[in-house]
């Protein structure tokens, strides 16, 4: 059901686009080369030509109130020509919120669009310049590293571009709002408009404060990533020397400085965002009190005035602090990437038709017999000297290394295939007997978690249970707190406990995992815990809070708009419902189509010196791209079920204020002051439900994270090992493993000896036996060798594990 995806956006083309820019941009730049130009020269008007569109939408929620203004004028009986054209308002005010819509959605979608193309360009790009790093310049850069620079970096592309034009927008939305309201109550009302002005100040130094502890916790969220890399990729020798528990205690202890400052990040923005909820009474209450006691109480103004104040509230509290937030993290994460993309490249070695073979000159070099290897593939260079050789090399490493994928796909390696040449080396290899489309030691995962509560999650939900009573409980400025630090020490829990069960699992569960999907959870899924949930359920809560007061205030004076609510919000929840049927399954797609990009290249790392020596880059980049495509299907088609959900609640929110505004108008007896509040509140309700929906939404897109943790933390363990604790306190933390032969009557024997006796091994449970029925025996001092690689020089064909 997965449409296949236009060459537009097809990595391919989108990589190739940007990488002419960037070459471009190295040749022609006279300083320091920018990325962002090559961006900019890529995207630029495509992204302004969205951006007009989103302003041209959201200058409509300024004509509103002026519109909603004259309505309630209507009511006043002595107000004759407002009385006359009070349908007309109502038919105008409606056909805003349609045109609203019309220009909102298509403007955020296609900025939304934008965001994906530009990330997977440079997903590409990044890609392809990995390929060409010098030896030099990798050894000091682990595969942590990379995964958090396409992981936790260029997702901020994907959404948050959309915010980036209330840069501008702001600004001008604010001129005209302050126009406005200096039209209709003069000087007073830059009292509101002061507070607003103090409270942005006091969200940019919070920003500020925020920012210097994110790029502090960055630092050690690497770290962390980079261990953890480093003990999946060696996960073997972890549990053959029984280091799971050193290496748990290092990566907590890492884990543990890393949420001391995610805390602070997180009280930080807590108070930011609390800035938002608790600032619309004050701007409303210092806008009309000083013009309410100069000129007395006129309700059009006063109804006016709260409108204006609720968009102006919006705009300079939320809209332009999340803008300078997404232009903070955007331009960080691209001098990041350009930074990247100017680290040295490895030299290949030109060919020399004047000799016949490998020819080294007065070379001098430090090095070993790997080093030398790589130095004739140009790896390395030589500080003096010169190398010569006459044609293609064949590479052997000394490190065994396959593509993951099929025993064809490994033997063929992206050459044309040659059946006759393909038997030659089945028939070398000694695997006539052997499915060509095994799959070698690499499995998939075959189950896959629809639900987001596990069996063993309800306890993440029992802390959301208590974090909420908290939220309720408290009260003032605090209200919230209590959520935040729960939800963050939940986070540290789950970690905990998902970086255990790997530790513990059997090889024969790890084999089936991709190393790509274990440190997607490490990352991206633990980050999502970290920020992003605790802050989406604190909204979430406040939103529910504030429509169901309105509500509550709504029905109080007018029933019948209660009655009228009651339809909507069942429809809201039917629509939700119905959204989430198919939403649900396309993040969980997208998640299982983003593992195979981490895969890729973590593969790509480890067999590096192989692609270069058999020149398969072009191949390995076209993988790449593949594993790339289908990300995109999956994420475009997220994309867009979305913008239909919220198009689709817009309507129905249309729909309940036109009738409101209907009803209210032709209504007999209905004060001034009533209708105001109550075309007020219904305005509000509508807004803040469309918010709380989308919200909801979020999280439970959120939870996502939360039911693929708790996928890794359901997993099988391992045989308890026998152990005792040591007598010696200095000894304290120490493994020591019990020899229960110790214990029996039989002398301990003198020599090692082995005996191995119908030995059937596999990889992973239900999967082909590797070793099938195999008996030997070792006597004692003798030496155990074995065979990893079997390569075929002669060929071009790539090295093959026997």
């Amino acid at each position: 059901d997965i449409y296949q995806i236009p060459s537009a956006d097809s990595a391919d083309n989108l990589s190739e686009k940007l990488e002419r820019q960037w070459d471009r941009e190295l040749a022609t730049s006279k300083k320091k080369p920018k990325l962002i130009n090559a961006l900019r020269r890529c995207f630029f008007w495509k992204f302004m030509f969205y951006g007009i569109i989103l302003y041209l939408g959201e200058v409509t929620k300024a004509v509103q109130p002026l519109l909603l203004g004259r309505i309630i004028a209507s009511y006043d009986p002595t107000n004759s020509h407002e009385r006359s054209i009070a349908y007309y308002l109502g038919i105008g005010l409606c056909l805003l919120f349609i045109v609203r819509t019309l220009l909102l959605h298509p403007a955020i979608f296609g900025l939304h669009h934008i965001g994906m193309q530009i990330r997977i360009a440079m997903f590409s790009l990044i890609y392809k310049k990995t390929l060409k790093l010098s030896s030099r310049v990798l050894d000091k850069i682990s595969t942590g590293q990379l995964i958090s620079l396409l992981s936790n970096n260029l997702n901020k592309f994907d959404e948050g571009l959309a915010l980036a034009h209330f840069v501008w927008i702001a600004p001008l939305q604010v001129v005209l709002l302050m126009g406005l309201l200096l039209d209709m109550l003069g000087p007073s009302a830059f009292c509101g408009f002061a507070f607003l002005i103090i409270m942005a100040l006091f969200q940019a130094w919070l920003g500020r404060k925020m920012m210097k502890y994110r790029d502090r916790r960055g630092g050690k969220t690497n770290e962390r990533l980079v261990i953890t890399s480093e003990i999946i990729e060696n996960i073997q020798s972890v549990k053959a020397y029984c280091w799971e528990d050193a290496m748990e205690k290092m990566i907590e202890s890492l884990r543990e400085a890393e949420l001391k400052l995610t805390r602070k990040a997180a009280y930080v923005r807590y108070f930011n965002s609390s800035a938002f909820f608790f600032s619309g009474f004050f701007v409303v209450f210092l806008a009309v009190l000083p013009y309410a006691l100069e000129h007395g109480i006129i309700l059009r103004q006063i109804f006016t005035t709260i409108s204006f104040c609720i968009v102006l509230r919006m705009t300079i509290t939320r809209q332009f602090p999340w803008a300078v937030q997404t232009w903070y993290d955007s331009l960080g994460a691209i001098n990041k990437i350009q930074d990247f993309l100017q680290k040295e490249e490895y030299k290949t070695l030109e060919y020399n038709l004047t000799t016949t073979g490998v020819e080294l000159e007065k070379v001098t070099a430090f090095w070993d017999e790997t080093s030398l290897l790589m130095l004739i593939m140009g790896e390395l260079e030589p500080s003096e000297g010169k190398i010569k050789h006459s044609g293609r090399i064949s590479f052997s490493p000394q490190v065994s290394w396959i593509m993951p994928g099929t025993i064809k796909e490994n033997i063929i390696f992206g050459v044309s295939y040659d059946e006759y040449r393909y038997k030659s080396v089945i028939k070398a290899c000694q695997l006539e007997e052997v499915s060509h489309m095994t799959l070698i030691r690499l499995g998939t995962q075959q189950s896959r978690v629809w639900m987001i509560v596990t069996d063993t999650s309800s306890y993440y939900v029992f802390y959301i249970y208590v974090g909420v009573a908290d939220t309720l409980l408290a009260l003032g400025l605090f209200r919230g707190l209590p959520l935040v630090h729960t939800l963050i020490t939940v986070s540290k829990n789950l970690h905990q406990k998902m970086l255990h069960a790997v530790l513990q699992a059997p090889m024969s569960v790890v084999n089936s995992l991709k190393a790509g999907g274990i440190l997607n959870r490490f990352s991206k899924d633990t980050a999502i815990l970290d920020d992003l949930l605790p802050l989406t359920i604190f909204d979430f809560i406040q939103l529910i809070l504030i429509v169901t007061g309105a509500i509550i205030v709504v029905s109080i004076l007018q029933p019948y708009i209660f009655l009228a609510s009651v339809p909507v919000i069942g429809a809201f929840i039917m629509l939700r419902a119905y959204f989430l049927h198919t939403s649900q399954q396309l993040k969980q797609l997208e998640s299982e189509a983003r593992s195979p990009i981490f895969t890729h290249l973590v593969t790509s790392l480890k067999g590096l010196w192989t692609l270069r020596a058999f020149g398969r880059q072009p191949y390995f980049e076209t993988l790449f791209h593949k594993a790339l495509n289908l990300h995109t299907a999956n994420w475009f088609l997220y994309l867009s079920t979305l913008r239909w959900f919220q198009m689709r609640i817009e309507l129905i929110f249309v729909i309940f204020f036109i009738a409101v505004t209907f009803i209210s108008i032709v209504t007999t007896g209905e004060g001034q002051g009533k209708a105001g509040i109550v075309l007020t509140l219904a305005m509000n309700i509508m807004g803040t439900l469309q918010w709380a929906v989308n919200s909801s939404i979020d999280v439970d897109s959120l939870m996502r994270s939360v039911s693929r943790i708790f996928k890794f933390i359901d997993m099988p363990k391992e045989e308890t090992k026998n152990t005792k604790p040591p007598k010696d306190d200095q000894l304290t933390g120490v493994l020591i493993i019990e020899n229960k032969h110790a214990k029996e009557e039989k002398p301990w024997p003198s020599g090692g000896q082995m005996t191995v006796k119908n030995l059937t091994a596999k990889y992973i449970d239900g999967g082909a036996a590797v070793l099938e029925n195999i008996s030997f025996s070792i006597s004692p001092g003798q030496r155990v060798r074995y065979c990893f690689v079997f390569s075929i020089p002669e060929h071009e064909f790539g090295c093959f594990l026997c």
